[in-house]
């Protein structure tokens, strides 16, 4: 199978998740025909004057991208320019994109127009799409974010790019809509897109492809001795917690002083003010390292991955601590190949990947109290840590299972582009770009969220997921949308979708998995209602409410703006109709614009047919709406029908 590689950067210069996951996946299918093209990590490995760089058999450098909100394209991407030529001899079947991130949006749509037999896959490694500073949903000042929120975001990358934040948003969505489908190593990560604004029918959680198993897997370091080695495993910067881990092994050694941590990754050079990136971090590290002694810490230095089986083997269990929503850390991936624990915080990714008491503990995020009180417990529980070692060893490995989810992908889109429709092929370019612009769903159900999905509309909408009774529209409108999400609990009736909740004071239901999960364990207990409501899992839903509600009512007054409603329910009259209008003009909706409400078709009217009723008032009868339990299966040339007479009659 002939795959086009597309990566932020070459294994040879950079040994991150992303690069590693990516060259795994080279080498899987390289005898295939596999290539691989990467950003090379400066200019100065580039040789002057040149754009594209041989780094192999099948393997080219490009100039790296040097706008980090807008991502260009440094490399000229003209037909007979440098890199089509080489890459004029490829076929490729699939291009399967790890980031844009160094090598530029501008080259997904060049590889588009190269490429265009070609399916496109892309594998979402970082926050980079809801988090335009440094991708890792982390503000500025350290705190975690809940989502882009417009001050927030202005807040972390600066008041004077306010303008590129929203030619980069716009950037975004073109790019995504290009996509065929997304991969997503973690169900968290999946989450956080979804609420961003992609269609969760386009993403598929599948892991990246680990390095392959060791030959045996050693029993724990010190079993039976009395001590404890703990092995952190990873670079040194702020947000991955390192400081965190030695606050907490300070902690644990007043009581436990056979404890010991191996930092695998650090060196004495990383702690030196002087000459690290981040001199500040560097001089506390060193305090504390000082203070610890060469008894509790041992500074191992920088490894490669023929080396890691020995390191491992040298410690108990593997400690991580950071401080953002990792996706899908390959350091747990290789702590469980080499049959370690993981001790990590119960945050994003890590708490996915990490089950409790089974696979490892989880502590506190950000809480070196509450890690110093996790070390202790596999000092002083004798049977813990060895427990847990058995039963790591005895979980599968997922090597296989992610190569053959791969496999099945890359089958599902080899040699075809799905990015548009062969119905959306033929369809007025002017009608499609209209609606992409300016569609506004109002509810009632989820067929408009895939509507605008089929359409190739990513961003995100306010009412795009949400199951919408007209009377709880009518209620948020007529309350401006204040407190739109404001009294959540879970929803129990076996019809509805297993993660939703439901907003008990204006009736309307939420897709919120981790939040309905928390809110069933409180049942009806006020206190532990309240508790949860006030915890973080709901502040991520109202901080992403509140961005949402924020881009709707600035939609509002913009007259080519098209609110449609889908009448799923059958609960529209003259009356009701009216007073949804009134809602929206009270809120600015300009005279004349238009609110389209689609019914289906009774027979009374003619099929896919749409009315005027006056200043901007439209009613359709669509031929068919989809059925309740499976929303996606909307009927697309209907739709595509009705909205075109409604643009017709708006004009």
């Amino acid at each position: 199978m002939s795959i086009l590689y597309v990566c932020h950067g070459h294994p040879r210069y950079a040994k991150g998740g992303g690069e590693l996951a990516a060259w795994r996946l080279f080498q899987a299918f390289e005898a295939e025909g596999a290539a691989f093209l990467a950003a090379a990590p400066s200019l100065a490995v580039m040789p002057p004057g040149c754009e594209v760089m041989s780094a192999g058999p099948r393997q080219w450098l490009i100039k790296p991208s040097l706008s980090p909100l807008q991502h260009g394209t440094e490399v000229s991407l003209q037909d007979g320019g440098a890199l089509h030529q080489a890459l004029a001899d490829l076929r490729p079947e699939l291009v399967h994109l790890h980031h844009y991130v160094h090598v530029g949006i501008d080259l997904v749509h060049a590889l588009r127009r190269w490429f265009p037999q070609a399916g496109f896959l892309f594998t979402l490694h970082e926050y980079w799409g809801p988090c335009a500073y440094e991708g890792r949903l982390l503000r500025r000042s350290g705190e975690l974010c809940a989502g882009p929120e417009p001050e927030a975001c202005v807040q972390c990358v600066g008041q004077e790019q306010r303008v590129d934040l929203a030619i980069r948003q716009l950037r975004l969505q073109r790019m995504f809509a290009a996509i065929d489908h997304c991969l997503s190593p973690s169900l968290f990560l999946k989450q956080r897109y979804v609420a961003w604004g992609l269609d969760p029918q386009r993403i598929s959680v599948v892991e990246n492809l680990p390095a392959p198993a060791p030959a045996s897997v050693e029993s724990g370091a010190n079993a039976g001795t009395g001590s404890l080695v703990l092995g952190y495993f990873g670079q040194v910067n702020p947000w991955k917690g390192l400081e965190l881990i030695l606050q907490a092994v300070q902690r644990a050694r007043r009581r436990c002083g056979q404890l010991s941590v191996q930092l695998h990754g650090c060196g004495q050079a990383d702690l030196d003010a002087s000459t690290s990136p981040y001199p500040e971090l560097a001089g506390r590290l060193a305090e504390l390292v000082d203070q610890l002694g060469p008894e509790a810490v041992q500074l191992c230095g920088r490894y490669d991955s023929d080396q890691l089986a020995a390191r491992m083997a040298g410690v108990d269990a593997v400690l991580m601590a950071s401080t953002w929503f990792e996706n899908a850390p390959m350091v747990i991936q290789e702590a469980f190949q080499h049959g370690r624990p993981v001790l990590a915080p119960r945050l994003g990714g890590m708490a996915e990947k990490v089950q409790h008491e089974v696979s490892g503990l989880l502590f506190a995020p950000g809480d070196p109290a509450d890690l110093a009180r996790t070390i202790e417990r596999c000092v002083d529980e004798i049977d813990l840590l060895p427990r847990l070692q058995a039963q790591v060893q005895r979980m599968p490995l997922k090597g296989a299972r992610s190569l053959e989810q791969h496999r099945r992908l890359y089958a599902r889109f080899r040699g075809s582009s799905a990015a548009v429709e062969p119905s959306l092929a033929q369809g007025d370019p002017s009608l499609l770009e209209d609606l992409r612009q300016n569609f506004e769903p109002l509810g009632a159900n989820c067929e408009l969220g895939f509507l605008m999905g089929r359409l190739g509309i990513q961003r995100s909408s306010l009412f795009r997921w949400l199951f919408t009774p007209l009377a709880s529209l009518e209620q948020v409108l007529a309350e401006g949308l204040d407190r739109f999400f404001s009294e959540p609990v879970a929803v129990t009736d076996p019809v509805m979708a297993a993660d939703m909740v439901v907003d008990q004071r204006t009736g309307i239901f939420f897709h919120a998995g981790e939040l309905r999960q928390q809110l069933e364990q409180a049942g009806h207990d006020p206190a532990a209602l309240a508790e949860v409501r006030e915890g973080g899992a709901c502040r991520d839903q109202r901080g992403k409410y509140r961005y949402l509600v924020e881009k709707f009512l600035a939609s509002v007054p913009v007259a080519s703006t098209l609110h449609v409603f889908s009448d799923f329910h059958r609960e529209l009259d003259e009356a009701a109709m009216l007073r949804i209008h009134s809602r929206l003009r009270d809120l600015g909706k300009p005279l004349g614009s238009t609110l389209l409400f689609v019914q289906p078709a009774d027979g009374s009217t003619p099929v896919n047919s749409v009315r005027c009723l006056g200043d901007g008032l439209q009613l359709a009868a669509i031929r068919r709406f989809a059925p309740g339990e499976h929303a996606d299966q909307i009927d697309l040339e209907a739709w595509i029908s009705v909205l075109s007479r409604s643009r017709q009659l708006s004009s």
